[in-house]
């Protein structure tokens, strides 16, 4: 189950993460490999990063770029295959560890998290007294606008409104799964899941408001239809102002010839958008284990290398608008105005849960949603059956 459908690509050219790089998935070999999902532009930018970091190496990493990565892990690690390491967001952190996939790093590396990164991303890739990675990036999705359509962003939804109705054959571009909509069905005071109180909120008045919200104020504008795919390729063609993502699309957007402009989250009336915020890592996977000490040595090193460089941090923030971690960058005046766009937005929100409990929320609020925008049904009743089924599977 994805939490975050697709994300890396948005079709034809665009199309990123599928098996590129290394030759097979499943190398078995005691390869030092590394998995991502980045999109093309993404990966041109990665590789460059390898190959510095190879070009001093004792022992060269190799890379692949996979899809599905949850699925792929699922099958690979626990047959001692897959990836020495991964990146994907912190929130995989809980449910990689019940599942026994992770490699405790705490005594591995020579970095002291809490003085080099910045608090949020030294916790994050912390789970029970384990250091189960390193971290490099803060992000979350926001408001794209075509600058050729739009002069000045707006800065309430009542605003946006206002633009979509008369510009583009479509308003806007909306990816409709929970990620993506979490700033506002958690825009007047819900939260799907309370991690710290463990307290589901799924079904609470304030998140039934934000599900109308977006029925009546974003997907009307959409091209009502829930997938990536397809919201994505509106703003892509010019057929709408707007679009919401995060910046691991906006180099690709730009290679395809949308003047893109980034700005933070429009604001519903008498609400704030609140959107889950990721902090990417380079997990590390129970295949170090039993690794060869060099190719132990070569994934730490790795690890460290690529999240305590500041071109690597500084490089990702200027050609792809990631949001540093690092402390030595975090300010930097040279990130540029996306950077600072999305920084806002990361500001509004709040980490998505680790626990492995919420693994069992994503599905049940995205049929809610499907139910809701894509046949009518009541808000209401459609979360308190989604609660009703995250409740049952807890027990």
């Amino acid at each position: 189950m994805k939490r975050r459908p697709v994300l890396k690509g948005i079709g034809g050219a665009m199309a990123g993460a599928t098996l590129a790089g290394c030759t097979s998935m499943f190398s078995g070999d005691g390869s030092a490999e590394l998995w991502h999902e980045f999109t093309d532009s993404e990966e041109e930018t990665f590789d460059g990063h390898l190959e510095t970091f190879n070009e001093d190496a004792d022992r060269e990493l190799d890379a692949s770029g996979v899809s599905n990565m949850d699925e792929q892990l699922e099958t690979a690690l626990p047959a001692n295959d897959g990836p020495m390491s991964f990146t994907w967001a912190h929130d995989w952190i809980g449910v990689q560890h019940e599942n026994e996939n992770l490699y405790d790093g705490s005594d591995s590396f020579d970095v002291d998290l809490e003085g080099t990164y910045t608090e949020a991303a030294a916790d994050a890739v912390q789970w029970e007294g384990n250091v189960y990675g390193l971290p490099y990036a803060a992000e979350t999705v926001s408001l794209m606008y075509n600058r050729d359509m739009v002069d000045e962003p707006p800065e309430t939804v009542s605003e946006m409104v206002d633009i979509m109705e008369r510009e583009g054959e479509y308003g806007i571009g909306y990816p409709g799964d929970p990620y993506h909509y979490s700033a506002y069905l958690q825009g007047f005071g819900g939260v799907l899941y309370d991690e710290d109180a463990d307290e589901l909120g799924v079904d609470d008045d304030a998140v039934v408001e934000g599900l109308e919200l977006i029925r009546d104020a974003i997907y009307e504008y959409s091209p009502n239809d829930l997938e990536e795919d397809t919201n994505l390729s509106v703003f892509q063609d010019g057929q709408a102002p707007f679009a919401v993502t995060g910046p691991w699309n906006l180099g690709d957007l730009r290679d395809a010839g949308i003047d893109v402009g980034v700005a933070p989250l429009p604001a519903p009336d008498g609400g704030e958008p609140t959107p889950f915020t990721g902090i990417q890592m380079w997990y590390l996977t129970s295949r170090l284990e039993e690794a060869d000490d060099a190719v132990r040595d070569a994934v730490l090193d790795w690890a460290e290398w690529y999240t305590t460089t500041e071109d690597v941090a500084t490089t990702n923030a200027q050609e792809h608008a990631t949001i540093p971690v690092l402390q030595s960058v975090v300010g930097n005046d040279d990130l540029g105005d996306d950077v600072g766009a999305f920084s806002q937005t990361v500001d509004m929100g709040m980490p998505m849960p680790a626990s492995e409990k919420m693994d069992a929320v994503w599905d049940p609020v995205e049929s809610a949603l499907d139910v809701v925008l894509g046949s009518g049904g009541d808000p209401r009743e459609e979360l308190e059956n989604a609660a009703e089924q995250i409740r049952d599977s807890w027990k």
